[in-house]
């Protein structure tokens, strides 16, 4: 097993009352996501995860070690102390 902490900005860090988790994990995206789940509650699976296509939403923009992951080529394994950022969809529109 793998620790990799998880930094949550914006929204995320609003709905789930918390900077960052350190999660164990198999190394995996998907263990990654379902572990911290089990810490942050099921919502986050559903929030980050497509479970349909078996992927990370696109609409997020995550980044492993301060690259984007959509950088990395093939499956990404996760290695101890990786540090992945989560930040939620940008919003347009005017903000009174």
């Amino acid at each position: 097993n793998v620790s990799v902490k998880i930094l949550l900005f914006a929204t995320f860090r609003k709905k789930y009352g918390s900077r960052e988790v350190t999660v164990e994990c198999d190394g995996t995206i998907k263990g990654l996501i379902e572990e911290a789940s089990k810490i942050l509650g099921e919502e986050f699976l559903s929030d980050v995860y497509d479970r349909g296509r078996g992927k990370l939403r696109d609409d997020l923009i995550f980044t492993i070690n301060g690259r984007n992951i959509k950088d990395l080529k093939g499956d990404v394994v996760l290695k101890d102390q990786d540090v992945i950022a989560i930040f939620p969809p940008l919003a347009g529109g005017n903000v009174p």
